[in-house]
């Protein structure tokens, strides 16, 4: 019985790690744009998120795309925790 618990909880830590590093590959990605945005001709200055104007630039940008990854990644993981506690032998 211990083994199955060690393995599940490996399987959580994996996700979790695996849920980390898409978010920070996500920021990364989104300062590049951030970066690289500003130089190209009749580019805005600044951009918008719902209520939210922000200016354009690498750590905005940054902030955009980990936050908006971490809040869609992380609302289909919580669905797929609640679905799976659920059904455990599905």
């Amino acid at each position: 019985m211990s083994t199955l618990l060690d393995e599940r909880i490996g399987g959580k830590r994996m996700v979790i790690g695996i849920y980390t590093a898409i978010v920070a590959l996500a920021a990364v990605f989104g300062a590049m744009v951030g970066l690289v945005l500003p130089a190209k001709a009749n580019a805005p200055e600044t951009a918008g998120f719902g209520p939210f104007v922000f200016e354009i630039n690498p750590l905005n940008f940054a902030l955009y795309g980990a936050i908006n990854i971490a809040l869609v990644l992380g609302a289909l993981i919580l669905l797929m925790s609640a679905v799976s506690n659920r059904y455990p032998d599905a």
